[in-house]
């Protein structure tokens, strides 16, 4: 018997019913994460980072629990507001500021996206919201979080290319340049030895770190050697083409409850 399917509909109106009406009674919402299970309730997570240090550590901690958890779906509230270098996201601490805005989004594992953007307003009686625009998997590209089932791989992530796939076609020119390059090191350079050669048996294995991922396309990964020996640069690849290594599985729970 198959499992039953998420009840996408009825879990997006809860969130929105949640998330507005917290807003509503205590004037601001702290980040968070829920991740929807098949077998037993929702988890939540609270998204917490220095005021001087950005959220993108926080975001990354996000989806890295969320891939530990394996849930059939994922929820994230948080307030934010647009200007010219893109999306700024509240802290928990923070309240809500001129032309900041309530998101909250849901994704299923099985493909469904919806999320609402909802205008906060100061008034005589405290803080209302408009009317909110309603997106679809097509135009939510303001969620940090992502498809953590399609592209599960976060920054600072050790992957290996699937096979047959290669970061570099050994026929290549290429191939052979950084090779006889990295050759040459060895012989003038003993005491870094061990680092070129490390490069080498991961240009052949196919194992890079993640150094982040694309802002425009939400399958494209961006990869670097994990030497710091590096006569390749960066590689952009599809996600598709990528594993994580064996040795590199995720990590702990990104913070408290809601």
């Amino acid at each position: 018997m198959s499992a039953p399917q998420f009840p996408f509909e009825t879990e997006f109106t809860l969130l929105d019913v949640g998330a507005t009406g917290a807003l509503v009674r205590t004037g601001g919402v702290r980040p968070s994460v829920v991740a929807y299970h098949a077998d037993r309730g929702p988890e939540s997570a609270i998204l917490e980072w220095p005021a001087d240090a950005g959220p993108g550590e926080a975001f990354e901690e996000a989806r890295r629990w969320l891939r530990t958890v394996g849930p059939v779906a994922y929820a994230f509230v948080g307030v934010l507001r647009h200007n010219a270098d893109g999306t700024v996201f509240a802290s928990a601490g923070e309240k809500p500021g001129d032309g900041s805005l309530l998101g909250l989004a849901l994704r299923a594992a099985q493909g469904e996206v919806r999320g609402a953007l909802y205008p906060i307003k100061e008034g005589p009686k405290g803080r209302s919201l408009g009317v909110p625009t309603i997106t679809d998997s097509d135009t939510t590209d303001w969620c940090p979080i992502g498809d953590v089932w399609a592209n599960p791989f976060c920054a600072g992530d050790t992957v290996q290319f699937r096979p047959p796939e290669r970061a570099v076609d050994p026929s290549s020119p290429l191939w052979k340049a950084m090779v006889e390059l990295t050759k040459l090191r060895v012989q003038t350079d003993l005491y870094k030895s061990q680092e070129y050669m490390l490069f080498l048996d991961d240009l052949r294995n196919g194992v890079f770190t993640v150094a982040g991922r694309s802002p425009t396309d939400p399958m494209v990964v961006a990869l670097k050697p994990r030497t710091t020996y590096n006569p390749l640069g960066y590689l952009i690849v599809h996600a598709s083409k990528l594993a994580l290594a064996p040795d590199d599985e995720a990590h702990s729970r990104p913070g408290g409850s809601l």
